[in-house]
């Protein structure tokens, strides 16, 4: 009886922890203010215009109240204009992150007092829009010690928990910030955290470059070697695919501005070292209405097209990127998702449907804009499913010739 019990815990506890697999953060996600959106229609109009898939909310904050989790710290997590915005985009096959904190208070980090209460902040946060991916913009001080038991917590109770930090670089020759960039991974290697992403806030720092195209990609590089001193046991490889990268677009508080060129040749670089994670501060900034104007949360303050920053970076949604974001095993080398039925299908995108499935391959569709067919792929480990228009997983998407 005892051997029959030990055996059943064996087994019991082999598929638990095959089951726990942090989902791929998304390739790409620029900022969206939650508070400033629009209309209920805004994410989904952006995704018709751009193709962008994903976004990331900003910011759950704290409240006067304390470890309240809020939107911008003014809207309570159940206002209808944002989640029915989310609720939308979610049907036309959106994805959303999740960030904390920010440039402004009061942040949950520093409000709740214990890491009960923050895990349960977060996961508030990420059950309201259906998400597994939580970004912490860290720019104040906050107790980093709270921060990592909860997040413990909240890895236990969301086994797929993606986890991104988001770091304010203090020179393109340097790198993030020590004491809220750098110390804070060393706590999260200390604490057994694991983090998928180190997302690098490559705004308003110094740099003699004369293109400030050039200093962002300087300001990752750095970062790179940083976290290279973080993850000794890391290769440069997977190292790379664990950086994200978010300018800020058009004119900077510290006068330099990113440019479209800039956001072309970032790309580029991203496709050469296949960055994990591309972002940038904002979506409501992404628009020609202010050229030669100030700093502003509504325009770039430069003379573009409607949303061409956000067309240029969705250029990379489609990147294979390798996977190491696996927590418990390591990725397989055969394809999980290459169907063993392959059926031929001519993409036709003159009849009004907006996604075709792949005719062979169980993770790739078809995404039709502007009457042409572009190749997207779903993320590492999910599958296309026709049922939603949306990546899924295969085996609630039930396509069968893929599991």
């Amino acid at each position: 009886m005892k051997i029959e019990i030990f055996c059943l815990f064996l087994i019991t506890s082999s598929l638990w922890m095959m089951s726990i697999e942090a989902a791929r953060e998304p390739a790409v996600s620029p900022y969206v203010d939650a508070t400033r959106m629009p209309n209920e229609n805004y994410l989904v109009d952006l995704h018709r215009e751009t193709g962008l898939n994903s976004v990331t909310l900003a910011f759950v904050l704290g409240t006067g109240y304390g470890c309240t989790p809020s939107w911008g710290g003014e809207s309570t997590l159940q206002d209808s204009r944002i989640i029915n915005a989310v609720k939308a985009f979610k049907n036309v096959g959106g994805d959303v992150i999740v960030a904390t904190g920010g440039a402004m208070g009061p942040y949950l980090e520093a409000t709740c007092s214990s890491p009960d209460q923050l895990a349960d902040a977060y996961k508030k946060a990420l059950d309201i829009v259906d998400s597994t991916h939580l970004d912490i913009d860290i720019e104040a001080s906050i107790n980093v010690d709270i921060m990592m038991n909860a997040l413990k917590k909240l890895r236990s109770m969301i086994p797929s928990l993606t986890i991104s930090f988001t770091m304010m670089v203090q020179g393109d020759d340097y790198g993030i910030v020590d004491i809220l960039g750098v110390d804070i991974l060393k706590r999260a290697v200390q604490n057994n955290v694991e983090v998928n992403i180190v997302n690098g806030m490559t705004m308003e720092f110094g740099s003699k470059r004369a293109s400030w195209g050039d200093a962002v990609i300087a300001a990752s590089e750095s970062l790179h070697r940083q976290m290279k001193q973080v993850w000794p046991h890391k290769s440069d490889e997977e190292l790379y695919t664990m950086i994200g990268v978010t300018p800020m677009i058009g004119r900077n508080f510290n006068g330099k501005i990113f440019q479209i060129k800039h956001a072309e040749q970032l790309v580029d670089w991203a496709k050469q070292r296949k960055i994990g994670h591309l972002s940038f501060w904002s979506v409501g900034r992404d628009n020609g209405d202010c050229p030669g104007g100030g700093v502003s949360p509504s325009c770039s303050s430069i003379a573009q097209n409607k949303f061409e920053f956000s067309k240029i970076f969705q250029q990379y949604s489609g990147t294979h990127i390798p996977d190491h974001f696996s927590t418990t095993k390591k990725p397989s080398t055969e394809n999980p998702h290459h169907s063993t039925k392959p059926k031929p299908l001519k993409i036709d995108c003159s009849t009004g449907v907006q996604y075709i499935p792949h005719e062979t391959y169980c993770d790739k569709y078809y995404w039709c804009f502007e009457g042409k067919p572009h190749l997207e792929q779903c993320a590492n480990h999910l599958v296309w499913d026709p049922k939603i228009n949306s990546c899924n997983y295969a085996e609630s998407a039930q396509r069968t010739d893929c599991i």
